[in-house]
């Protein structure tokens, strides 16, 4: 990667059962794997941690967290969806309804990209989008 152009290396989640979420991320992408995970005292509570990805980005998945994500249409503050670009769409849709997840909603129907959206075990919604363009003119239309 260029190192002038500024990109998100990662996303850090707080979950109860990590192995639930790193399970729908690596059903959803089998490329992805498991780069680095450990343990640590989180301000006096002992967590795991997991770093879930490939070698440029990936997502930091911790334990420690407790209940469920608030429903994603609720006008609350925090994060709504982790954004994925991946390949085919139709693979990680056939992938993660082979390990059980089901389709949440697919996004609105555009010329140049797919997106559809899964809900992990504790709620957390994934975006998946594959680009059907190079032109960042057509895969960047905002209307």
């Amino acid at each position: 990667m260029n190192s002038s152009i500024a990109y998100v290396e990662h996303s850090n989640i707080c979950v109860e059962y990590p192995e639930k979420t790193i399970r729908f991320i690596l059903s959803a992408i089998p490329s992805w794997k498991i780069r680095g995970q450990g343990e640590t005292d989180w301000f006096g509570k002992t967590i795991q941690w997991f770093h879930v990805g490939s070698h440029e980005s990936y997502i930091a998945i911790q334990s420690g967290g407790s209940g469920t994500s608030e429903n994603w249409k609720g006008l609350w503050i925090g994060v709504k969806h982790v954004g994925i670009v991946v390949q085919s769409i139709d693979a990680v849709v056939k992938n993660l309804e082979a390990s059980g997840f089901e389709i949440d909603h697919y996004g609105v129907s555009d010329p140049f990209r797919r997106n559809v959206y899964f809900l992990e075990d504790h709620g957390i919604q994934f975006e998946f989008i594959e680009y059907l363009s190079k032109l960042d003119s057509e895969r960047n239309i905002y209307i």
